[in-house]
């Protein structure tokens, strides 16, 4: 659809509507007063000419308003969790069962619900870091998929816009139960400027386009917030100034003077109750020898550990001698699963793997799979338990299933079928290659026997071979049902062959030690260690996911930045996961009777989409750091990315290039409080190698409105240190506007300045989008 003026569309609606547009109950003012916008270098008076009031846009708007479920935290505590959905309001349910509801704009507060009405919660005393929210019609359902902890969380940051997922073990998903019967979307993820900047940054679009869901239910919502307010020195409510309570040795923020304007709990510092777990850089050989040996017994033991840690081998370290050289690993003899942990000292003439006629591995998941090889009969046993009434499966050689393994499937009779996976589909059927040798039920776990040949009969079967790889990987999932059907729950997963000491002579696979990994190549994760005090709720394991791409794509790796390697982060929203306390671990949780709770408040602007006036919205962000987040240094003379900003402060540049594809409609470029200054976007001709000011043409500069300056509408969200971000808005001229620029076939560039005469943690680069399809129904890449 093509975006039409405001007296063409307001003639439509008044001839299509007649006595109904004119007898329109009068809408409220917005809820968090106006609203500023950033001005596109094309577009002329956009701030006079735009609608300053949701209610004023053309041919009339109505709003509702949800609350999420309550939050409640004490001092320094992060709360990020998936919150149960809440049904939309029974009357809004109704007048748009059967339509499309289209969503113009939307406002978000934190608000305490009181008897003489809501009271705004100010950022100084909660920070909102980020939230996401979805909204689905009744052709979707909201689904509560259990995960395995950590090594899922970066799969879903990719559905989850780039802050990645709340929880380790739990996240909801909204699931479409087929095409609606108009053709509209079901679902839609609300958010953009979705940080604490949330609350005076304009979270609409320009007249004619919008986010459209066909009979809209319900609404879930997942915030993070973080509790930095001073019991005893600061109002719960405005107006208030603010004080920095206790803070971790880590924290960058000033304490004192008139830059102690701002928590330094907001930057997510890494804590002395957080641990760092380095991926080891060990190798595990089953031939040879290893060209660097384990030199310690004790990191022996610990490497065989991490290298069978989804086995629940029971792993113990013998000193020994007629083993190979360093470290080597043999599964005891018998039915439970005991591993030694050989060290040799010194020299060895022994080969990794020598004799080994038998391996064995197993792995305990969502699906528990033991597979054993015998390499002598050349034939695998297959050894898989999983839950007796529902349907399980396992695919081999494969993280994810566009990697289309071969699987066996359980279904709830226990019968058994072999698979080719395919990506998010079942794939197809395959010939039988396993002997299902018994099946059983205990309790309500269903156990099933199989043997097969070590190689598959056709190559879509698997073909178990010791001499490609010892550490096999594959994919397990459970279903909600006894057939197979969408997935309840689903995994990665590894485990390991390890040869069994069934001959004297039997040595072990071999655990080198590796090569350290480059800058920004260590994976990990950070384990939360909670203290002995009571009201201390954290707990859990996060994976690190940050990953720096070398210039044009960043900066960051060539800089260094401690975000992109585990070894060096210090500081950011990978450290802030639910009920954590940000205090370290020598520090008591102060005023512990004291809990704040509160809830967020949204208003979402609404009109019945006209499918000759409203276009539909997708959303895309774009990331130019490790992808999202990343520290400003304290700048310095010699610092790369470093200036004088000639007040006697310093500012940070970091950069990047990338490309997509789609016209743009709406840009939100988000980072946090106090240290975002600008951020920039410019297009280029294909084939830039960098594409930025000296090389590009500006499409959008939004400026951050720091707080405390007189320059925040609505005085009472005018908090010193804090944010608004004016977003880039493109629609029709008659609104001050551009029209939406196609960027599909060019190269586009990002532009990031920061104020860095303080050191933070945790500060994004995120370009977060709303576009419609370029001609030809291209859709943009996904960039974070």
């Amino acid at each position: 659809c093509t975006v039409v003026g405001w007296q063409q569309f307001k003639a439509q609606q008044d001839e299509r509507r007649n006595v109904a547009v004119r007898t329109r109950p009068i809408e409220p003012p917005n809820m968090n007063g106006e609203y500023q916008l950033s001005r596109t270098p094309g577009a002329h008076d956009t701030q006079r000419l735009f609608p300053r009031q949701y209610r004023d846009y053309p041919g009339g708007v109505s709003h509702f308003d949800v609350y999420s479920p309550k939050i409640s935290t004490l001092y320094s505590q992060v709360f990020w969790k998936g919150l149960d959905p809440v049904p939309l309001p029974p009357e809004v349910v109704e007048r748009f069962d059967g339509k499309g509801m289209a969503i113009i704009g939307f406002e978000v507060d934190q608000v305490r619900v009181t008897e003489s009405g809501d009271v705004s919660v100010p950022l100084t005393v909660a920070y909102n870091h980020h939230f996401e929210a979805t909204i689905i019609g009744k052709h979707a359902v909201f689904e509560q998929v259990r995960l395995l902890a950590g090594r899922t969380l970066a799969r879903l940051q990719h559905k989850n816009m780039g802050h990645g997922i709340a929880s380790m073990e739990e996240h909801w998903l909204a699931r479409d139960l087929g095409t609606s019967p108009h053709g509209l979307p079901s679902k839609q993820d609300i958010g953009a400027a979705n940080g604490g900047e949330m609350r005076k940054s304009f979270h609409g679009y320009a007249p004619g386009f919008a986010q459209v869901i066909e009979s809209p239910t319900q609404i879930q919502i997942t915030p993070m917030q973080i509790d930095t307010w001073h019991r005893e020195k600061m109002n719960v409510s405005h107006p208030t100034k603010f004080f920095p309570g206790p803070l971790p040795r880590s924290s960058l923020a000033p304490t004192e003077g008139p830059d102690a304007t701002y928590s330094g709990l907001l930057e997510c510092p890494v804590t002395t109750r957080i641990r760092k777990d380095v991926s080891a850089t060990f190798t595990a050989h089953l031939s040879g020898q290893c060209k660097r040996p384990v030199n310690e017994p004790e990191e022996c033991l610990a490497d065989v550990q991490k290298l069978l840690s989804s086995s629940g081998a029971n792993v113990t370290l013998r000193l020994s001698s007629g083993q190979p050289a360093g470290c080597s690993a043999l599964l005891e003899q018998g039915k439970g699963y005991d591993v030694v942990a050989h060290f040799v000292a010194g020299q060895s003439a022994v080969p990794c793997g020598a004799d080994a006629a038998v391996l064995r591995g197993s792995a305990i998941g969502l699906v528990n799979a033991s597979v054993e090889l015998d390499l002598g009969r050349r034939v695998a046993l297959i050894t898989l338990a999983g839950p007796s009434d529902v349907w399980f499966g396992v695919g081999f050689g494969a993280s994810r299933m566009a990697d289309a393994p071969w699987a066996i499937i359980v279904d709830g009779s226990g019968a058994v079928s072999e698979r080719r996976l395919g990506d998010e589909s079942p794939g197809e059927l395959l010939e039988a290659s396993v002997h299902v040798e018994t099946t059983s039920v205990v309790g309500a776990v269903r156990i099933v026997v199989m043997s097969r040949p070590l190689a598959g009969p056709t190559p879509k079967h698997y073909t178990f071979d010791v001499s490609r790889d010892i550490r096999l990987n594959f994919i397990n999932a459970v279903g909600s049902g006894p057939s197979l059907s969408y997935h309840k729950a689903k995994a990665p997963s590894e485990l390991v062959l390890v040869p069994l000491a069934n001959t004297p002579a039997a040595s072990g696979m071999c655990v080198c030690a590796g090569d350290p990994p480059a800058f920004g190549e260590a994976s990990g994760s950070l384990v939360y260690m909670p203290s002995a005090q009571a009201e201390d709720m954290g707990s859990g394991t996060v994976s690190f996911w940050n990953h720096c791409d070398p210039p044009p794509r960043g900066d960051l790796l060539a800089m260094r930045n401690p975000a992109c390697d585990l070894r060096a982060y210090s500081g950011g929203q990978i450290a802030c996961h639910h009920m954590w306390s940000l205090l370290d671990a020598d520090q008591d949780i102060p005023w512990p009777d004291q809990p704040l709770e509160y809830q967020l408040k949204f208003r979402f602007w609404v009109q019945e989409f006209d499918a000759s006036y409203h276009s539909n919205l997708k959303r895309t962000t774009w990331g130019i750091a490790s992808p999202v987040e990343y520290d400003v240094p304290k700048c310095a003379l010699g610092v790369l990315g470093c200036e004088e900003d000639g007040r006697g402060g310093w500012i940070h540049t970091i950069s990047g290039t990338f490309a997509s594809r789609g016209k743009l409609v709406a840009a939100h470029f988000h980072c946090h409080a106090p240290t975002c200054l600008s951020v920039s976007l410019y297009i280029c001709p294909q084939r830039t190698a960098v594409c930025g000011p000296g090389s590009g043409r500006l499409l959008c500069r939004e400026d951050a409105v720091h707080g405390g300056e007189g320059r925040v509408p609505e005085s009472r969200f005018d908090e010193t240190g804090y944010i608004l971000q004016p977003p880039c808005l493109w629609g029709d001229e008659a609104f001050g506007l551009e029209s939406p620029p196609d960027v599909t076939g060019h190269v586009l560039g990002a532009v990031k300045t920061a104020n860095a005469t303080f050191g933070h943690h945790g500060e994004m680069a995120w370009l977060q989008v709303f576009y419609i399809d370029a001609d030809g129904g291209a859709t943009p890449d996904f960039l974070v």
